[in-house]
């Protein structure tokens, strides 16, 4: 299929949560991008217009990508002021945007986040001649200051892309869909082993690790806030798209078998499953992982943590699944207290701003 280049080449920054930096990094590589720089939680890169399209519908891995539009050495508002002043927003925006103002500021002189959004405001309005609307498409600019250096970003994503189309119904603590994805990752599944999550809720993992296998891209069927604003370009966009249906591999070639002991949640996963194309590739059954033999294969798993969900068997889930990752391979996911006496290595996560350890059979 041919691609559609083009000349046009930005600054595009990609927002991710703690722990996942080189999963996206990894992403930004393969698809061509340059000057690749990470950071915490951030990661930058410059790349053509097809560039951006593909990172919003291929990375599994970040939460939002962003054009910076300015990036200056900024110690006073009247600085920033003349630096988004400057800018030329009409070749984004129209004017009958929604415009909504974020900041954040890490070891700079310029601290007040109200102050940050206030100055923000009146410098874009100013340019753009018009005022704030309540009734337009919402569009968010996020002015970061770190360093005094103010990045000014504005957010091409819409909803945050773990925000798949697939999932319409969860459980009680579901974890996000970019982050079951980095959980395959991070266990270095080969896709020839069979996968098994005995704890699958509303089967976010086996999901995400099918359309990994299957090489479908995370984004293929959303829209994203860039499609509305002054400067898209829909050609290049359409032809992402088409390539990307392109590459996906056909079903049937993977072993993926999902359990829960609840069977609503399964018929739950089900439909999940079905909605993204996948259920044919998902064996799901409803099981008491505690009494129930697992087969072999790679466990990777996002069990219940105690904390959040009340569950007798806790302690006994919990002795299991160390044992079988010891034995078998995978990892799991928690922020229920362990002992730390097994062999299992561990890296901090987030689930839902709740700090929990991936814990892995290290190589």
């Amino acid at each position: 299929m041919q691609n559609i280049q083009n000349t046009e080449t930005r600054r595009l920054v990609l927002t991710c949560q703690s722990g996942l930096e080189s999963l996206v990094k990894r992403e930004c590589e393969r698809l061509g991008c340059k000057e690749i720089q990470a950071q915490d939680r951030l990661i930058s890169c410059t790349g053509t217009d097809r560039n951006m399209y593909e990172l919003l519908i291929w990375s599994r891995f970040s939460n939002r990508v962003y054009i910076e539009l300015s990036r200056e050495k900024t110690e006073d508002f009247d600085t920033l002021y003349d630096t988004l002043g400057n800018l030329n927003w009409s070749e984004y925006l129209t004017g009958k945007e929604r415009i909504i103002i974020e900041a954040s500021s890490t070891r700079s002189t310029l601290e007040s986040i109200p102050t940050l959004q206030s100055v923000g405001q009146r410098a874009i309005f100013s340019t753009l001649n018009t005022p704030n609307t309540t009734n337009g498409t919402e569009v968010h600019i996020l002015i970061l200051i770190v360093d005094n250096i103010a990045h000014i970003l504005l957010d091409i994503t819409g909803d945050p892309l773990h925000k798949r189309w697939y999932r319409r119904e969860a459980g009680e603590a579901p974890i996000k869909e970019n982050l079951a994805a980095a959980l395959v990752a991070f266990a270095n599944w080969k896709y020839s082993t069979p996968l098994i999550d005995p704890l699958c809720g509303s089967g976010t993992i086996p999901i995400e690790a099918v359309m990994i296998a299957r090489n479908i891209a995370p984004g293929l069927s959303r829209h994203f806030r860039v499609e509305e604003l002054r400067f898209f370009n829909t050609e290049i966009f359409l032809n992402v798209q088409d390539t990307a249906r392109s590459k996906i591999y056909p079903s049937g070639k993977y072993t993926i078998l999902a359990s829960d002991i609840d069977p609503e949640m399964i018929q739950i996963a089900k439909w999940n499953a079905k909605r993204a194309g996948v259920l044919e590739d998902i064996n799901f059954s409803t099981e008491d992982f505690v009494n129930h033999p697992i087969p072999e294969g790679i466990i990777i798993s996002n069990p219940p943590y105690g904390n959040r969900l009340q569950n007798s068997q806790i302690d006994e889930i919990y002795r299991k699944l160390i044992r079988l990752v010891g034995e078998k391979w995978g990892g799991f996911i928690t922020s229920f207290p362990l002992d730390t006496k097994h062999q299992l290595a561990n890296k901090k996560l987030l689930n839902g701003g709740e700090e929990c350890r991936f814990w892995y059979k290290k190589v």
